[in-house]
């Protein structure tokens, strides 16, 4: 099992570097346009900004952290890291049930909530550890490609990134103790996470509904603001935190109290 931990590890981690080294390798050539791209991000409707989750304010292709913040911050990392996250939480309890073999891990002499707790803080390194790599991994790609950057704007993103993927593992790690099946598991934090985005989209464009967006994550985490502005979200740390800590002491009591067998 820690084994295919590590592997899925070293696969998100690679892959999100990957792409780190495909968009500073570009960022030289579009920075020389940066003026004209800024006027046409400029020239697109407030709503459309809102439903990204995007601070038009930080919208800039001029320094490698307004662009970063833009293209990989916005989109492709928070995949990335939703779904190294349920990945992880599966091997808590859904992977052993699935592949048959949790009656072993049920009948270890060790108690389980020992066992829960080591499997989650395996997990919960790895994911710091994604965390700091798909961020900082791109330090030395922008001294490669001779690029500016700011030290201290890739340490808070990092801080509140990690916070944001804390949140999303303790909540799949629910689910995995939950449910018997991986794929009811990932489905479950999956179409969470799901109506949350939409809730956050809607609430985002309609003031009547703007205080809907307080029970979405993805109104706690902005990659403009994190790495453009180098600021934290507003109240990221107790939202955050403190759903992770209440999930997984939730999650904890069901795996302890549980019967492993289905």
């Amino acid at each position: 099992m820690l084994r295919d931990k590590y592997i899925s590890f070293l696969v998100y981690s690679l892959s999100a570097v990957g792409f780190i080294e495909m968009y500073i390798a570009l960022f030289p050539s579009i920075s020389q346009q940066a003026g004209q791209i800024d006027q046409m991000i400029k020239s697109f409707p407030p709503e459309f900004f809102k439903a990204m989750n995007m601070d038009p304010s930080a919208l800039s292709f001029s320094t490698l952290e307004s662009y970063l913040s833009t293209e990989y911050m916005s989109f492709l990392w928070p995949i990335l890291a939703i779904v190294f996250a349920i990945s992880m939480a599966n091997y808590i309890s859904a992977n052993e049930i699935d592949k048959g073999t949790i009656e072993t891990l049920a009948s270890l002499p060790a108690k389980r909530i020992r066992i829960f707790m080591e499997r989650y803080f395996t997990g919960l390194l790895l994911i710091a550890g994604f965390s700091v790599i798909s961020l900082f991994g791109a330090i030395p790609f922008a001294i490669l490609h001779d690029a500016n950057f700011i030290l201290s704007n890739f340490v808070t993103a990092s801080v509140g990134s990690f916070m944001f993927i804390w949140a999303i593992y303790s909540l799949a790690v629910l689910s995995s103790v939950v449910f018997s099946e991986k794929g009811k598991a990932s489905m479950a934090t999956s179409g969470i996470l799901i109506l949350m985005y939409v809730i956050n989209i809607i609430s985002s464009l309609n003031d009547s509904l703007k205080d809907l967006s307080y029970v979405s994550f993805f109104n706690y985490f902005s990659g403009s603001e994190l790495l453009a502005k180098n600021i934290y979200p507003e109240y990221i740390f107790l939202v955050f935190g403190g759903f992770a800590i209440i999930s997984t002491i939730i999650a904890a009591i069901w795996f302890n109290n549980r019967d492993l067998s289905v």
